[in-house]
């Protein structure tokens, strides 16, 4: 076999090799929260932060003031945008866009695309249970000697707005953690 053949030989099993390797290479962490509390303003769709929100907001940049965060995906809306912007401005990273319809298909990006790295991400109260369901989560319950595990129906009321749920990878197995951005 001539010197030509064999590397291209060692290349092609190289890039076999790599891209199986990819194949099984997670973000390192997912962080979801819902967007920040809003101004309630009569007709308004798309309102700012209240004064409370913008609170939440720059509680959420010192929270992750000295945490690794790679990349920050927010909605289009106002509220979801405005969350994230004082982290985005202390980490200098843009806020990207997507689209909260799309949530299992942006959450099959996010596990392709964002190897190792770790993402924040802006939702609302019916688009981050369904990121949470997309990514596999699931609860044990124990009731007595009784144990099961189930993928539940999560439910953020209009009205909770501290939950932070940090998610990662253990045998690519989703497991999550849930902490607060009450402060």
């Amino acid at each position: 076999m001539t010197p030509w053949k064999r590397l291209g030989l060692s290349t092609c099993v190289f890039l076999g090799f790599s891209q199986m390797a990819m194949a099984n290479c997670l973000p390192e962490k997912i962080y979801l929260t819902r967007h920040a509390e809003k101004l309630h303003l009569k007709g308004e769709r798309d309102p700012d932060l209240s004064e409370q929100g913008k609170a939440r907001a720059q509680r959420i940049a010192a929270m992750f003031a000295k945490i690794k965060v790679d990349h920050l995906f927010s909605t289009d809306y106002k509220r979801t945008q405005q969350t994230l912007m004082p982290l985005s401005r202390v980490k200098n990273l843009v806020i990207t866009s997507y689209d909260p319809r799309q949530g299992d298909d942006f959450i099959k990006q996010i596990k392709t695309n964002y190897c190792q790295q770790s993402v924040l991400i802006a939702g609302h109260s019916n688009t981050v249970p369904n990121m949470l369901q997309a990514l596999g989560i699931t609860f044990e319950v124990k009731l007595g000697d009784y144990s099961f595990k189930h993928q539940p129906s999560i439910v953020l009321s209009e009205a909770e707005f501290g939950q932070l749920f940090v998610v990662s990878f253990h045998n690519n197995k989703a497991e999550v953690q849930v902490l607060s951005t009450n402060g």
